[in-house]
């Protein structure tokens, strides 16, 4: 037990630990790109990424999932040839999904193109397509090797990925190659990259092609429904890139100011806002496995206390970086994009934090709790209500307007997330005192840091920033502190006396 614990630990430290690399890689090269690119280029740009997302998911989201736990099963009772045909049935059902997905696409590029703003868009769509490809082969490897617990290799593999994109499209640029294009083309060459690595790794690990005979269709009925949950989100971002646009083309801007607005607000503030959600990512990450355990063996007073800390921290660290992101939008989009509408955005916006982040948390849980198909009710609800929001207002519409109906969204989604929750659970709503207290103590936390960053006008902008910034986190802490939001039970685990379990309550 000991041993498997240290095996455990270690494996988390190791993906955190090259996580943490990939995304700030990623978020570098989110700056270098909206700087190169600029915001009409980005709102293209973003259009056609939240399509090719959605075909990602439709052609691999529920692939590797499966494909691991079928691994870690066969390779538990020592049958290698299951385990190989599999990945062998995977990568052939990997391959003819792509396929589809990318001719059903280049088929229908004439409607679709119709519906974006630009016709840019559709171009760029297609430089990606191949990136759909590479994705439906690397599919099936990825998941072996997960199945596999190569944690660490898939890690590396990840940031070889993200690398090789930023350095291809920096010489790209460099020689003089359209921007859009370049963007594109990259994209669908880290995915080569990629399926390239994994080939590699699996056939290093002993990997081998096997009879896909008996394996295929039960990897088509297991992953669809995942593949169908998963492809909700996709397609609710898919949507907004098409309706947002278009609304502000209805209303009399041209295509190129749409572009501009929805480029400036979603593809440049709103990835600086899921920043904190790094921290409640990790979290979930290590939280849902022993959740799921202490859940399935009735474990009733483990599984409350999770949930319960772990809603609260969720609170807690969106609304560290609330004052932050609320005072100093403006410059810090300056700074980062030179872009101060982007900034604007992201002021305005700031509120979303907190939302975003408990509806994170709470949808992971919903997974280790076997809820996944209410979780997907309560996205789609939440979903309704963001476009009845974007529907009422087309007529006077506003990028606050889409702010709105996110935050609306997102809450909605959240609570209906708890509900459930507490109904399977019995969970106490021990959060929500923290969330009410917190909200109040934003507002002369965001003063303070406002008042700081004004006297020091005269610094550099970055040191402006980053020491106001400082200060009214510091200070946002300090009063949480005081006022009981923060206490030892986050920070550290409390002894409890033990307690006989007691069954966990299975009603939905």
């Amino acid at each position: 037990m000991k041993n498997a614990s240290n095996y455990l630990l270690k494996a988390v430290l190791s993906v955190t630990f090259f996580t943490v690399i990939d995304r700030v890689l990623g978020f570098l090269f989110k700056i270098y790109l909206s700087r190169e690119l600029g915001a009409v280029s980005m709102g293209v740009y973003q259009v056609a990424l939240s399509i090719f997302f959605l075909l990602l998911t439709v052609t691999t989201s529920g692939i590797p999932l499966i494909v691991s736990k079928l691994t870690a099963k066969y390779e538990l009772a020592g049958n290698k040839r299951a385990s190989h045909g599999t990945a062998s049935a995977a990568l052939i059902v990997g391959i003819a999904c792509a396929a589809a997905v990318c001719g059903v696409t280049v088929a229908l590029k004439t409607p679709i193109g119709k519906l974006m703003a630009s016709p840019e868009s559709m171009t760029v769509l297609l430089f990606m397509l191949p990136g759909v490809l590479f994705s439906g082969i690397y599919a099936a490897f990825r998941g072996n090797l997960w199945g596999k617990q190569k944690y660490t290799t898939m890690s590396v593999i990840e940031v070889i990925e993200q690398a090789s994109r930023i350095l291809l499209t920096v010489m790209l640029f460099l020689i003089g190659v359209n921007r859009l294009k370049a963007t594109a083309v990259s994209l669908s060459a880290s995915c080569a990259v990629t399926a390239v690595c994994c080939i590699a790794c699996y056939f290093a690990n002993k990997g081998k092609m096997a009879s896909p005979k008996g394996h295929i269709i039960p990897l088509v009925t297991s992953s669809a429904p995942i593949t169908f949950v998963r492809a909700s989100n996709s397609i609710v971002n898919s949507v907004v890139a098409i309706v947002v646009p278009m609304i502000l083309v209805g209303m009399g801007h041209t295509n190129e100011r749409a572009m501009y607005i929805f480029g400036s607000s979603i593809g440049m503030a709103m990835p600086l806002l899921y920043i904190p959600i790094t921290v409640v990512g990790s979290l979930a990450y290590v939280m849902i496995p022993t959740l799921s355990s202490a859940y399935s063996s009735g474990n009733v007073e483990s599984t409350r206390r999770q949930i319960e800390t772990a809603l609260k921290f969720s609170v807690v660290v969106a609304a560290l970086f609330v004052p932050a992101f609320w005072a100093l939008g403006k410059p810090i989009g300056q700074f980062v994009y030179d872009n101060a509408d982007a900034g604007r955005f992201l002021s305005r916006s700031a509120w979303l934090l907190i939302p975003v982040s408990v509806e994170n948390i709470a949808s992971s849980m919903l997974n280790s709790l076997d809820l996944e198909k209410r979780g997907f009710i309560n996205y789609m609800i939440g979903s309704a209500i963001l476009f009845s929001i974007l529907a009422a207002f087309c007529r006077n519409f506003s990028i606050d307007i889409l702010s709105a109906g996110l935050g609306a969204s997102l809450t909605v989604s959240s609570i209906l997330d708890i509900i459930c929750i507490k109904k399977r659970t019995g969970i106490k709503l021990s959060f929500v005192s923290p969330l009410i207290v917190s909200a109040l103590l934003v507002l002369p936390a965001a003063f303070l840091t406002k008042t700081v960053f004004s006297l020091m006008s005269y610094m550099p902008l970055l040191l402006s920033i980053s020491v106001s910034a400082v200060i009214g986190c510091i200070f946002m802490f300090v009063l949480s502190l005081v006022f009981g939001i923060i206490d030892i039970g986050i920070i550290r685990r409390k002894k409890n006396p033990k307690k006989p379990l007691k069954s966990v309550a299975k009603t939905a």
